[in-house]
Formats: structure tokens, C-alpha cells, sequence
């Protein structure tokens, strides 16, 4: 266990982390997604269902799995990605809803 002092120095270095744009920017490669760069969103939503994890995330887990499947000599399958049409698909909807919308405003 760190003691309290090598803690506290740990807390400062990540408050100074966090401060950098390049660590704190959105790295998911799903630009489209609702929840894109929203991360703290994103996350609450993926603890919420409990489906998978973000896929910003993903690489992490992969290869800790990797290593761990590979000694207990089984295999790692990846699920099938959702369909970029359907991101788009979403964008398309919300656009029409919103003109919809304002359509009985006037």
C-alpha cells in the first residue's frame, strides 16, 4: 500500500492531467453517437445497461482478455459493431422530428 504522502502526490499529478485537453478530449471513434465527447454521459448510459463498456474503453479490457484467454487457452470473438447507417439513420430522424415540430409552431 502507497502511504498517504506518495497518495497525495498521485491525486496532484492527475489534477494536473486533467487539466490537458489531450487527455481529457473524447477518443471514440463513434463521432456520430448522441453521447460523443458527453463521456460522463456515455459512461453513466453503458453502467446503466450493463451491456458492454464504452468503446473508447475497449482497447484497455481487449488486451488484458487477450493475455487472460489466452492462458486459460480459449478464444476472444468480438461482437458485431453497430452499422454506421444506423447512426446516420438516427441524425436523419432527429432532424425530421425537429422540422416536424416546427412546422406546428408556425
Amino acid at each position: 500500500m502507497v502511504s498517504k504522502e506518495e497518495y497525495y502526490k498521485s491525486v496532484l499529478k492527475n489534477r494536473e492531467l486533467v487539466k490537458d485537453k489531450n487527455i481529457t478530449k473524447c477518443t471514440c471513434p463513434n463521432t456520430l453517437c448522441d453521447f460523443h465527447s458527453k463521456c460522463d454521459e456515455c459512461v453513466a448510459l453503458h453502467r446503466y445497461y450493463k451491456e458492454h463498456i464504452p468503446v473508447c474503453l475497449q482497447p484497455i479490457l481487449k488486451d488484458k482478455l487477450r493475455d487472460l484467454t489466452g492462458a486459460i487457452e480459449m478464444e476472444m470473438v468480438s461482437k458485431e459493431k453497430t452499422p454506421i447507417e444506423y447512426r446516420k439513420y438516427v441524425k436523419e430522424m432527429d432532424k425530421f422530428i425537429k422540422e416536424e415540430e416546427n412546422k406546428w409552431k408556425e
